[in-house]
């Protein structure tokens, strides 16, 4: 059902009786609310585990430690969904960015950073998908190596439609983590191969890396559609 806004209603989300707000390019609409899919997966698992580990030991931190994590909360602006600026709060600061190490197997940070550390993205980001003889898949992200140190998140889709010109976030999938001195210019297709096989020649991937500082401060994704090459 489609909604017309008015003067005193400009905008609006959440439930509505067994109905949920949506928008699509044409507005805003009502649609029946549907129980979105919680697979369990291995890594789904862990990440909820993670959560309810921080989220728990946040109540066994120092009140100065917490002082400090709401102090740096108060430096970082999130938007919300109606493009409204926001601080978080240091409960939620102290979870993200201990998630974000746990990626890579880091302590966990008690005592929060002394300020919001950038995550200096990857020059040149323009990765390649072959397929060789062997058969094996080379995947290369084509970026140059950070002289900061930064680590990566790298995320790949399953094999698409040569004709897909679009990839939303839920169709990435994490592959691998390191440095980015590691990961820039090394072939690692093995960690594709791991997650979703060898790919035929000719579909197309989505690959999309998120550089990550030395505390879990995430950095601005970058992210290309790549077609397989023989």
């Amino acid at each position: 059902m489609k909604v017309k806004l008015n003067s005193l209603l400009d905008d609006a989300s959440g439930k509505f009786g067994d109905n949920v707000f949506a928008r699509n390019p044409s507005g805003l609409y009502l649609r029946k609310n549907v129980a979105p899919d919680q697979p369990n997966s291995e890594r789904q698992m862990d990440v909820r585990d993670r959560f309810s580990t921080f989220a728990s030991r946040w109540a066994t931190l120092t009140e100065e430690q917490r002082i400090g994590w709401n102090g740096l909360a108060s430096l970082v602006t999130k938007t919300g969904k109606y493009g409204d600026l926001y601080n978080p709060t240091g409960h939620r600061i102290y979870i993200a960015l201990n998630q974000t190490r746990a990626e890579f197997a880091l302590a966990t940070l008690d005592d929060a950073p002394l300020g919001v550390e950038p995550a200096i993205p990857m020059v040149g980001f323009a990765p390649t998908v072959n397929v060789t003889a062997a058969p094996a898949v080379e995947l290369k992200l084509g970026a140059t190596i950070d002289a900061l140190g930064t680590e990566l998140l790298v995320f790949a889709t399953e094999p698409m439609s040569p004709g897909r010109s679009t990839v939303s976030n839920s169709e990435f999938r994490l592959i691998g983590t390191g440095a980015s001195a590691d990961l820039a210019n090394t072939d690692i297709g093995a960690l594709y191969d791991t997650k979703f096989g060898i790919p035929a020649s000719g579909v197309k991937i989505g690959v999309k890396i998120i550089p990550v500082s030395a505390s879990g401060f995430q950095g601005t994704p970058q992210s290309s559609l790549v077609i397989v090459t023989a």
